[in-house]
């Protein structure tokens, strides 16, 4: 056994978005709170980032948002720093919503990577023990 739990990276993200729209749903013996939907969907997208193609897109979805906004002349030099800071004030500024903070969790990890920095710490370092538990 390489692994506490022996799932890999592609099982584990295919769980734990199963566990999160059950959750989510409310109507089950399993509940999610709102609150704590933008956590588990976060570690769905430190998950994505090792896992198949179908995974994959998750990281495509924080790049294009950082280059739409980049590539706008009306807001002058914007860095992928920005885009994270604003994904992060619409996760936890704004009222809980499921859906919104699925989507900005998921997407979070590959757009803090992707920022580089101190927005970098906290996807690597959860990726790393992660990966570690369930390889």
């Amino acid at each position: 056994m390489s692994s506490l739990i022996a799932l890999g990276t592609g099982g584990a993200a295919t769980v734990t978005t199963m566990y999160l729209y059950v959750g989510v749903r409310g109507k089950n013996r399993i509940n999610v709170a709102d609150e704590h939907v933008p956590y588990w969907a976060f570690g769905i997208g430190l998950l994505s980032a090792n896992a198949g193609t179908a995974f994959q897109q998750l990281a495509g979805i924080g790049q294009q948002l950082s280059s739409s906004f980049q590539g706008n002349a009306a807001l002058g030099e914007w860095q992928t720093g920005a885009t994270a800071a604003v994904l992060t004030i619409a996760v936890f500024g704004l009222k809980p919503k499921p859906w919104k903070d699925a989507l900005c969790g998921a997407v979070a990890p590959s757009l803090f990577a992707a920022a580089g920095g101190l927005w970098a710490l906290p996807a690597s370092i959860l990726s790393g023990l992660i990966t570690s538990f369930i390889g």
